[in-house]
């Protein structure tokens, strides 16, 4: 299972990361700030992937690989920012009600 994670979700649960991660699941990226990702310049859609990533990265050594944007909110750009940062976009097909 993946357990996708915004950068404040990182910062006010550090142990919950941790613990997840040693529970053998995948940590998924879900941007740094929970913006539409699409209403973004490329130059903040990288900032909101890779600030997150840092902070997972420095915390656990792990390198996440997997992006949900939030809101489902996507488009070719959304998706090819994030290739170009190592990830794989996806998304759910079950509504995650993501609020």
């Amino acid at each position: 299972m993946t357990f996708f994670m915004t950068g404040g979700w990182v910062e006010k649960y550090p142990d919950d990361v941790k613990a997840i991660l040693a529970a053998g699941h995948d940590l998924g990226n879900h941007s740094e700030n929970h913006k539409n990702m699409s209403q973004l310049s490329d130059s903040e859609k990288k900032e909101e992937l890779m600030k997150v990533h840092e902070k997972v990265l420095t915390l656990t050594g792990y390198e996440m690989f997997l992006f949900r944007p939030p809101y489902g909110d996507y488009d070719n750009a959304v998706v090819n920012v994030a290739k170009d940062c190592g990830y794989y976009t996806i998304q759910w097909d079950v509504d995650s009600l993501d609020i």
